[in-house]
């Protein structure tokens, strides 16, 4: 990490209570700056510094809300809007997963995943563009392998994900004239709560235990998210050789990457 790169920046992460999002919290938190976090729940850290029980380098703001509301964005921002007048990164980190086979996913399904993945993340980006604007900000959007090809046991969670692809690669031609930059950032598996709090195919609690195979830190995703930001050259960025495999054999052979998924994913989706 380039500390001198994020020295006084102004930086605003959702789902900054665990996961991901946790350990950004944590690594930029060392680094005098300012942080906004946006989730449902008060992080961890947050706690720790109000009771002074804990100390860092940046100033550390957290805005309760609830990311698949737009009248809670609009809150939100609010809010946001009396605590900085520029942003210089937004970390779109929040997200939920999906599990079904496509003809046994109900719609509620697609829309409580679209609600968080999608929606959610381009709206706080629309309502934060002033401020980006301001500043000449990135966005990045914490993504999956799953949105690179319509994965099965999937089709809800991938989805929502290269739908919103599509919109921050438009986003990204568009704005670059305003100095504005769009990063989609796919991590391999994680030691998440990603599964257990996502969704089946009646859009009720997954509940399902971590990937036992083998999968990422959430501090080894952050760094190299981090990364990511500071390397101007950035927009679709992958950090492993499944990620690596999926970014490439979907332009050159797809049939061969379906036969792949199929029987590496064929106990998900019997």
């Amino acid at each position: 990490m380039r500390t001198d790169l994020w020295k006084g920046k102004t930086i605003v992460i959702t789902g900054g209570s665990s996961g991901i999002g946790e350990a950004l919290l944590e690594s930029l938190s060392r680094i005098p700056c300012k942080i906004i976090n946006l989730s449902r729940s008060e992080p961890e850290l947050v706690r720790k510094i109000s009771k002074k029980k804990e100390k860092r380098a940046a100033e550390i703001f957290h805005i309760q809300a609830d990311l698949s509301s737009e009248k809670e964005i609009n809150k939100a921002v609010s809010k946001l809007a009396k605590l900085a007048d520029g942003v210089d990164v937004l970390f779109n980190n929040a997200g939920i997963t999906a599990h079904s086979r496509f003809d046994q996913t109900q719609i509620e399904a697609f829309r409580k995943a679209f609600d968080v993945n999608f929606f959610g993340p381009v709206f706080l980006t629309m309502r934060l563009l002033p401020f980006l604007k301001k500043n000449k900000g990135a966005v990045m959007v914490t993504s999956t392998v799953s949105g690179l090809y319509g994965v099965p046991a999937r089709s809800a969670y991938s989805s929502s994900k290269s739908a919103l692809h599509a919109v921050m690669e438009s986003a990204r031609i568009e704005l670059s004239e305003e100095g504005l930059r769009f990063i989609i950032f796919c991590p391999p598996y994680t030691k998440t709560k990603l599964r257990a709090n996502g969704i089946d195919g009646d859009g009720q609690i997954l509940g399902e235990s971590h990937y036992s195979g083998k999968s990422k830190t959430p501090e080894e995703v952050a760094e190299k998210m981090i990364l990511s930001i500071e390397d101007p050259n950035s927009r679709l960025v992958v950090m492993d050789k499944s990620g690596f495999f999926m970014k490439w054999m979907r332009n050159i052979s797809p049939s061969f990457l379906e036969k792949v998924l199929y029987k590496k994913l064929y106990k998900d989706f019997h």
